[in-house]
């Protein structure tokens, strides 16, 4: 069982910017594993926000084929991550069709880089409750440094 972590908002939240500081790094390749602490971390940067759900699941089944034919089986994955409900760009379809039987720790960024914009986590949580594979963390900080500091205490955590 793999151990997912979904960093989760809307568009331009700053979850790739969030995963960047996470990895300490601004650029994800397909072949390179990612590390936090011990653990060798699959990354996808860009969102099914970015991609919409067709594109970002091809994109994460290539990146997924690249990184296991080098590094062997991906045991963590860290992506960027939208709760969408739009026909088209299915979040919940999303988890079942690359995640189903991983361990998915959602961290939900309640609040957007700027401040002026919130995700409402009760219809969130409402939204993925079905899910017995999926995990919600909130994250309520709104400044930059306590978002990191909050996503590395959930990893660390989730990682022992």
């Amino acid at each position: 069982m793999r151990k997912v972590f979904l960093v989760t908002g809307f568009n331009n939240w700053g979850k790739t910017t969030l995963l960047s500081n996470l990895f300490e790094t601004k650029t994800f390749h397909k072949k390179i594993p990612q590390c936090y602490g011990k653990h060798q971390f699959l990354v996808m940067p860009q969102s099914n926000d970015d991609l919409h759900q067709d594109r970002y699941e091809k994109e994460f089944l290539d990146r997924l084929q690249k990184f296991e034919k080098i590094n062997g089986k991906a045991k963590y994955i860290a992506s960027a991550f939208c709760p969408t409900k739009e026909p088209n760009n299915n979040s919940i379809e999303i988890l079942h069709n690359l995640f189903k039987g991983d361990k998915i720790e959602m961290l939900l960024l309640e609040s957007k880089w700027c401040g002026n914009a919130k995700l409402i986590i009760p219809e969130i949580t409402r939204l993925y409750s079905g899910e017995r594979n999926v995990t919600i963390h909130s994250i309520t900080s709104k400044s930059s440094v306590g978002k990191l500091s909050k996503v590395k205490s959930i990893f660390t955590g989730a990682l022992r």
